[in-house]
């Protein structure tokens, strides 16, 4: 974690880039967000997305792993899987504020404000190669189309910077949530008579 700090802190010490950073959260579970981070041209494409002045990380946390729990001798429990996380992880867990690694692929957009940092999550599917690639691709577009909004000379302002996307992330969200449905609406009114 301290070689991503430092990383982060080069490139808050630039001018032209703005005060929001993206990070990929994946584990070696998913190979196909994996191939899409290692393929120079997918790779390519994400930065010229991006361009300099937003920057993307990508960190592979340990892998965690579903145990079943212990019971002392004579005692009757449920047997339910329950998830563990590496020690390892805890770090990245603390400073983000995420439960666990369970539900990764995921991307972070974040912003560190007064040695906190704040965070908005968003899943990546990681059903397929093409999927894992298209649904990066789409946060990243809704990252940069926040940014384009901010004018330069406020990029480093990172409270700003959060409240600009935090906002339009819940816009975003709400009108998901409308189009959802209007489309159960109008699948019920076809089924009645």
């Amino acid at each position: 974690m301290d070689v991503f700090s430092s990383l982060v802190e080069e490139q808050k010490s630039k001018s032209e880039v703005v005060q929001l950073f993206g990070v990929i959260l994946y584990t070696d579970k998913h190979p196909n967000i994996k191939k899409v981070l290692r393929d120079d041209d997918y790779w390519l494409a994400l930065h010229e997305l991006t361009g300099e002045n937003f920057a993307v990380f990508s960190v592979r946390p340990e892998k965690g792993r579903y145990e079943l729990p212990k019971f002392p001798p004579g005692v009757i429990g449920m047997m339910i899987q329950i998830w563990k996380e590496p020690r390892d992880n805890q770090k990245l867990l603390n400073l983000f504020e995420i439960e666990s690694t369970e539900k990764l692929p995921l991307l972070l957009l974040f912003t560190e404000i007064n040695g906190e940092y704040l965070s908005v999550q968003f899943n990546i599917n990681d059903t397929s190669e093409t999927e894992a690639y298209n649904t990066t691709k789409e946060h990243l577009e809704f990252a940069c189309s926040v940014i384009s909004g901010i004018k330069k000379e406020n990029y480093g302002n990172p409270e700003g910077v959060f409240a600009a996307l935090s906002l339009q992330n819940d816009q975003r969200q709400a009108w998901k949530i409308v189009k959802n449905g209007i489309n159960i609406y109008a699948y019920i009114k076809g089924l009645l008579p």
